[in-house]
């Protein structure tokens, strides 16, 4: 009887807000950016599709254009990976509803938000792929140089514009870098992929160091008067040879900002290794010229964009944050006493700087989410928030501008469609790059392993899986594209014998993160079978559990107790018996059949 009164309540309430949409949706609608699409060149790509299947185009030229439009090849051979571009993360309620549409027409019937803020589609027949294109671009979303030697998406941290650290928004500049650049010459055949990211505070939530270019907001005083500017950060990333970005200069004033990224693209446009694609990233420029080489190379073509292109570079419109007008009234009331809604409150719900209103995160298991979820994010942002949503580079969502009293109507309606589960960007929110289910470089299913820590971690950890200062990341292969390196307790795939007999294995790093302006890598420990991960997460954070000082982060404690004595508190965990004692020892997660390693040409690459 209880589940039925609760069921009917819920129901009351999803048709309260939806009759408060139809009042509200249309003003928040005309708050709908200018576009990001060409319906030309959608026009082009789908004529290239149907020259390619006919034999008139060579493969390895249709690839190039395939992926500087956002398809992508995938494990599983005659269908695509469909990648759209997210600047900023920012999305309207009628762009989720469009990529609840897009999920409803793939085999899958979900999105996928990846680290770089995108949402992205698998086993799309390439044929269909245009379709998918010109959705997207009806409600102003591309996948134009989504993949590629491009500039990919311009990331900016989720906090941006309601946080009380940030001296000001960071997002309308980062919105004028990414339409500047977007189908600009200058950014279409560069030496490979090319990443910026943007942070508006010291907590710096966009992850700046670990990016070929990362700008973080900042202020200066001159002559009595505040200026505007950033930290630029230029030569960062990830891979299998991680290298933190460094500082361009003191200060760069943010009426300066475009024209420095675009000095800086030129600058690698022209010194990136065009023979050795293993070393074509910005940050082995920085690395073989060395930073205060590379530093004057950018200052130089600045000066001379400024000197004979001043006029191409647009000026940024600041638009502030504000609360839309009019407020929704709550309509339920907070539900007190209900012990999962308070955890959801307290791990899920972020006051704003600006009174009275909160933003709330939407945790994505894998960073997956279904047509009607995406359905139901829309309906809370225009019945309760601004009309929009972002998404996060850990793969979440965040609903921002929520009032505080509303908060009872964000959780009934969140909760009808599986998306209250607590702990967002914490221990229990564990980030994982697809891996071998669909990338063609994986080598591990490091969304299996992913699945399995998440479960393990709030099943038996307790109060420790909502713990800030802890982050897991796994990636499939050494690329880093689940930023292992950056995380308190990471992992990469890779594969080795044990009694002649190949079995997963995950090489295990402990104490990375990120702090302002710098990236700190983890410090390899031991290499686990893939079975033995869980146990081996178990026993590290028992041992921080038990052994830490009041109030001890992670990596702290790592400092403390150092990788030797971490590493031994581990090493039963790192062999494995003959195969015939322990056959699923052997078996990746969520396998039934032998492992056997399998990576073909990945086109991250290509």
């Amino acid at each position: 009887m209880a589940d039925v009164e609760l069921r009917n309540g819920v129901d009351e309430a999803v048709n309260e807000v939806d009759e408060a949409i139809e009042v509200e949706s249309g003003a928040l609608d005309r708050q709908a950016p200018a576009s990001w699409a060409d319906a030309a060149e959608i026009d082009t790509f789908d004529a290239f599709v149907r020259d390619f299947h006919a034999g008139r185009i060579d493969p390895d030229e249709f690839k190039r254009f395939r992926l500087q439009h956002g398809v992508y090849g995938q494990r599983q051979p005659g269908v695509q990976m469909v990648r759209t571009k997210i600047p900023w993360g920012g999305l309207t309620a009628a762009q989720l509803e469009r990529l609840a549409d897009v999920a409803d027409s793939t085999p899958r019937r979900r999105g996928h938000v990846t680290t770089r803020q995108n949402f992205q589609f698998y086993d799309v027949p390439l044929g269909e792929a245009p379709d998918l294109m010109r959705a997207f671009a009806d409600a102003g979303l591309t996948t134009r140089e989504a993949c590629g030697n491009t500039v990919r998406n311009v990331t900016v941290g989720h906090c941006a514009g309601v946080c009380a650290k940030e001296p000001f928004d960071p997002t309308p500049y980062a919105e004028a870098v990414a339409r500047f650049l977007l189908r600009n010459p200058m950014n279409q055949n560069l030496p490979r992929k090319f990443k910026i990211a943007f942070s508006g505070c010291g907590d710096d939530l966009g992850l700046t160091p670990i990016h070929d270019v990362g700008a973080l907001a900042v202020r200066r005083v001159v002559d009595g008067r505040s200026e505007r500017g950033f930290t630029v950060l230029v030569g960062g990333g990830l891979g299998p040879a991680p290298r933190h970005a460094e500082p361009l200069e003191p200060f760069t004033p943010a009426d300066d900002l475009v024209l420095t990224v675009a000095a800086v693209v030129r600058v690698f446009d022209r010194h990136g290794n065009r023979e050795n694609r293993n070393l074509a990233r910005l940050k082995f420029v920085v690395k073989k010229l060395g930073i205060d080489a590379v530093r004057a190379l950018v200052l130089r073509e600045r000066d001379a964009l400024r000197a004979t292109m001043a006029g191409w570079f647009p000026r940024v419109v600041v638009n502030e944050e504000r609360a839309p007008d009019p407020r929704p009234v709550a309509r339920r009331p907070l539900p007190v006493g209900d012990a999962a809604f308070a955890r959801w409150r307290a791990t899920n719900v972020i006051a704003q700087r600006q009174g009275g209103s909160v933003s709330v995160h939407v945790r994505l298991p894998l960073g997956d989410v279904t047509a009607e979820q995406l359905r139901a994010v829309a309906r809370v942002a225009r019945a309760l928030g601004d009309g929009r949503a972002r998404t996060t580079n850990q793969q979440n969502l965040v609903l921002r501008w929520i009032p505080v009293e509303a908060l009872g109507d964000a959780w009934t309606l969140l909760s009808e469609a599986g998306l209250t589960r607590p702990g967002a960007e914490r221990l229990v929110d564990v980030t994982s790059c697809p891996g071998a289910d669909t990338c063609q470089l994986g080598i591990t299913s490091s969304r299996g392993l992913a699945s399995v820590l998440a479960g393990v971690i709030e099943r038996e950890l307790g109060a420790l899986a909502d713990d800030t200062g802890v982050r897991i990341k796994i990636s499939g292969c050494p690329n880093s594209c689940g930023q292992h390196h950056i995380a308190s307790i990471g992992f990469f795939g890779g594969a080795r014998k044990f009694g002649g007999e190949q079995a997963p294995t995950y090489q295990l790093l402990l104490g990375g993160g990120v702090e302002e302006g710098r990236a700190r890598f983890g410090v390899p420990v031991a290499r686990v079978p893939a079975r033995n991960v869980p146990d081996a997460v178990r026993t590290l954070l028992d041992l921080y559990r038990h052994d830490r000082a009041d109030g001890e982060r992670f990596t702290a404690f790592v400092d403390r107790v150092g990788a030797e004595r971490l590493r031994d508190t581990i090493a039963h965990l790192t062999e494995l018996p003959p195969i015939a004692d322990a056959p699923e020892k052997f078996l990746d997660w969520g396998a039934t059949v032998a492992f056997k390693p399998q990576t073909g040409a990945g086109e991250c690459a290509a």
